[in-house]
């Protein structure tokens, strides 16, 4: 009885030890709101200021820039915040926040861009995919992947969608309402 009840402690402080905390999760949340916001406010500094020092990234079309500094993930963004993207907003919903250890998560973002002024999208345009670490206290973005969404692209392509994509995208439209 004794190594049962022994058995079951270590069971429980063990998860206590790497269940993570409200502040996690909100440190979490205020990462992508950052990112947005220094989207919206056309600075590639801010957005940049999420990720690790050393990180990945994926854009929606496949490139693969591996080995990334937030110094040359500044200038990338600077340089479509002032030419494709001048004078847009971003929308970021967090689909999903999975913990795999105390110091590593996983997000699933939906995402749309649109011109300032214009509001909410009706639908997601990207979803994007981060593997976050926690380091000194601080979540930061170690691997980004933007994947475009072309379910959205035309009515033909929406109905051969294995699902409804209010279903797949639910976390979206919850958001609008």
């Amino acid at each position: 009885m004794k190594s049962l009840f022994l058995s079951f402690s270590l069971l429980v402080f063990s998860f206590t030890l790497f269940a993570q905390t409200p502040e996690d999760k909100q440190a979490i949340q205020n990462l992508v709101k950052t990112m947005a916001e220094g989207w919206t406010a056309g600075s590639g500094e801010q957005i940049a200021s999420v990720f690790a020092a050393e990180h990945d990234f994926v854009v929606w079309n496949g490139y693969y820039m591996k080995n990334m500094s937030p110094k040359l993930t500044t200038k990338s963004f600077d340089g479509i915040l002032s030419s494709i993207y001048k004078d847009t907003q971003h929308f970021a919903t967090i689909d999903k926040i999975k913990f795999i250890r105390k110091d590593v998560a996983l997000i699933h973002v939906f995402a749309a861009i649109a011109k300032k002024g214009e509001g909410r999208p009706a639908d997601p345009e990207v979803l994007w995919t981060g593997l976050l670490t926690k380091e000194n206290g601080s979540w930061k973005i170690v691997s980004f992947h933007n994947l475009d969404l072309e379910v959205f692209e035309n009515e033909e392509t929406r109905k051969r969608a294995p699902m409804p994509t209010s279903v797949m995208y639910a976390g979206w439209y919850s958001e609008n309402k």
